[in-house]
């Protein structure tokens, strides 16, 4: 067949099939736990397609200049009927600049079609993600066409030998800096505080799970900001907006007034507290019936705008004409700060009956542990900081300013630092992880092998009974209690289904991150805005993470003498690039270095995350991603005069540093310290303490050879090879 027929036609089946790959990279379903197990497939449809749209498309086009070049020749010559492209197309009747005009607008349909198909579904969603394809997509083209690029380049300017001893030369070197610079990787890789590292290997035990050290960390040969380019600037905007709220709860609108007559309304002054936004969202079909509880608990109000105002909500939005910023704060509850001000004198009463012989119910008081105010006047505080998506070893690369303040901390030796290296997560992605974490409950569906080997064949009812909170275990009587959740969503509508329980938290903070400068209309998980971005996350002239250190700095002042559990959720590791967490790391180093510096003395402070990075090419295709993303961030901080008093904490907190643990044993942990007197000296939702006797946690004796089956977790997830 000859060239001119031949070319064309592989060319649109390179095209038509990519197309067909493309699509089917699109599946999409609303179960997270099918579209982890199918990114790999994913990404291999993504990769073929777009080595048969550069093939296609290259070839095509190089088609097009040839017949082009030839066409110029033919002009210039008088053996234009030698030239075998033309006698062919004699021979079939066909014009020569008819059939470059065919080809020509063939490249163009095959373009034109390709551009809808492939942006036909720009979603950012599980059901549609081809925001996310498409990026990859790009990025694969993007590559082989640099790629081409030098080649041609290359060859025009040097001999082809050249090019290849230059190559050779290229690549030895390259080779030599990169197995260099992996030596140091891996020697640094498993490397924790005081040095201590991570054991992927216990030669004296062979039953003692035994994690691959066989993989490549490819992040960390990734210079920090390098997707600036595609990202833009890491810092937030330096405008100073028209309004703040300051540390008195005063609102402050400086709205520029206008020149214009006709244009009054643009400078209306006017503030809105609790802002709900769930309106707006209803009529971009992103509202959901997860909101339905929040849009029942908060009710908007807006006013005009006159003069400085105190604002007695912790939301508020003030609005210059069309322009709107987000403001949140603390405020101080009193009746929630006299509730929790009876640590040395509990108002709690607890119980328990006996059923004897004669079916008499006989009563007897459970005496709580408590301690008199000259030794102490109000318990230990607990700040739980749960960063989604950071692994342990990714906490050190991109985080490494807060890294060095925890050795720091160490080294001062007013508080210990625990890590531990071999807290293993559940699954990929946040559900169960931060279920099991803060309520104790398995969510999780067991495959087949998993059933067989006596896990769970079907998941009990959840109640808060038997579940309850972390923070319900501590007394509401001696703590004011705190949920910051950095994402729009009602977590408890959205994994458990049901309501948070009844007066369990003073403090809910979640409408500042459903503001549309937060949480876009449009495309609200979107790759360029919104929680889930490679861009920075800012509110006004500040990150998100770190107006959240504020609002906490602002309730530790609020409730400086009464007992604290604060629980925040950040997303800023929750991306592809994984470099937008590094961002935080200047504001996590100043928060726990310098603004909780005085407070370690007297609080407990946990670093956790759910999971590793799940959303990049790290992930999808690397062994090191799937090592990662099993091993989350766990460190815990204790005041070191209450691991003096206490030793067998310390010692089993020690002994645990490398025991294989999961978020079961993270939630049984929390809870044995409510049993402490300094934490309130009992355990609300189990007052005798015969229900939890053997769960203590890493608390308590953790077997060598305890294993993923053992800690619930899946056969298919386990990182233990043995």
């Amino acid at each position: 067949m000859n060239r001119e027929i031949f070319i064309p036609i592989i060319s649109v089946g390179c095209i038509y099939i990519g197309n067909t790959l493309y699509q089917w990279s699109l599946e999409g379903r609303k179960d997270i736990d099918w579209t982890h197990h199918h990114l790999g497939t994913f990404g291999f449809y993504i990769f073929c397609s777009s080595v048969l749209f550069f093939t296609g498309f290259f070839t095509l086009a190089k088609q097009i200049i040839d017949l082009t070049k030839k066409n110029g020749n033919n002009k210039n010559s008088d053996s234009s009927n030698s030239n075998n492209s033309i006698q062919f197309l004699k021979n079939i009747k066909v014009s020569f600049n008819l059939y470059l005009i065919s080809i020509s607008v063939l490249f163009i349909f095959c373009l034109v079609t390709t551009l809808l198909e492939v942006t036909k579904d720009v979603g950012a969603t599980l059901v549609h993600h081809g925001q996310y394809n498409l990026l990859v997509l790009s990025g694969l083209l993007l590559l082989y066409t640099s790629t081409f690029s030098m080649w041609w380049i290359l060859l025009r300017y040097f001999k082809f030998k050249q090019i290849i001893i230059g190559f050779i030369g290229f690549f030895i070197l390259l080779f030599i800096t990169f197995e260099i610079k992996n030596v140091v990787i891996k020697k640094d890789w498993p490397i924790g505080i005081d040095n201590k590292k991570f054991m992927f290997l216990d030669k004296s035990d062979s039953k003692v799970c035994k994690v691959s050290n066989d993989f490549i960390a490819w992040p960390s040969f990734i210079p920090a900001g390098s997707t600036w380019i595609v990202a833009g600037s890491r810092e937030c905007p330096k405008e100073k907006g028209f309004s703040n709220l300051d540390y008195d709860n005063i609102l402050h609108i400086d709205c520029p007034s206008s020149s214009s007559n006709n244009n009054n309304n643009n400078n209306e002054k006017s503030y809105t507290t609790s802002p709900t936004f769930f309106e707006e969202q209803k009529e971009f079909g992103i509202f959901t019936n997860d909101f339905k509880t929040f849009e029942k608990q908060y009710k908007s109000k807006t006013f005009k705008y006159s003069e400085p105002v105190i604002i007695k909500d912790e939301t508020v939005m003030a609005t210059c004409g069309n322009k709107t910023e987000i403001h949140f704060q603390n405020v101080k509850k009193v009746s929630a700060h006299k509730r929790a001000s009876n640590f040395n004198e509990p108002t709690l009463k607890f119980s328990t009956t006996n059923n004897n012989n004669n079916n008499n119910n006989d009563e007897e008081e459970i005496k709580i542990k408590t301690m008199k105010k000259e030794e102490k006047s109000k318990p230990i505080d607990i700040l739980f900081l749960m960063i989604d998506a950071l692994s342990r070893a990714h906490f050190k690369r991109a985080l490494p300013s807060t890294f060095e303040t925890l050795q720091a901390i160490q080294n001062k030796g007013e508080s210990r630092v625990f890590q531990f290296f071999r807290y293993h997560s559940l699954k990929p992605f946040t559900d169960p992880n931060t279920i099991a974490m803060y309520t104790g409950y398995n969510s999780l569906n067991y495959d087949f092998t998993d059933k067989k080997n006596g896990l769970p064949s079907s998941r009990k009812p959840f109640n808060w009974q038997e579940n309850p909170m972390f923070f319900q275990s501590f007394r509401n009587d001696s703590y004011v209690t705190s949920w910051i959740y950095g994402l729009c969503e009602d977590w408890f509508q959205a994994y458990l289904k049901t309501d948070k329980p009844e007066n369990s938290i003073d403090h809910e903070l979640v409408l500042p991150f459903c503001s549309p400068l937060a949480f876009p209309l449009e495309r609200p998980f979107g790759i360029f805005e919104g929680p889930y971005s490679i861009r920075r996350r800012c509110l006004g002239n500040k990150h998100i993470h770190d107006k959240i250190f504020d609002y906490i700095n602002q309730l530790w002042d609020n409730y400086y003498d009464v007992g604290k559990i604060v629980t925040a959720t950040f997303m800023d590791a929750h991306e592809g690039t994984m470099e937008v967490i590094g961002i935080a790391d200047k504001q996590f180093n100043r928060f726990i270095k310098e603004d909780m510096e005085q407070n370690l003395n007297d609080t407990v402070l946990f670093l956790v995350g759910d999971h590793g990075s799940h959303m990049g090419p790290y992930y999808m295709w690397a062994k090191g991603g799937s090592i990662e993303v099993s091993m989350p961030l766990l460190y815990i901080v204790l005041p070191t005069w209450f691991t003096n008093k206490y030793p067998h904490v310390e010692k089993y907190l020690l002994e645990n540093e490398n025991k294989l643990a999961s978020p079961f044993q993270l939630y049984d942990t929390i809870r044995t310290l409510s049993t402490f007197p300094e934490f309130g000296g009992i355990d609300v939702f189990d007052p005798t303490g015969e229900n939890r006797k053997q769960t203590k946690g890493l608390l308590g004796p953790i077997p060598n050879d305890i294993s993923c089956l053992d800690l619930g977790i899946p056969h298919d997830f386990c990182q233990c090879k043995n």
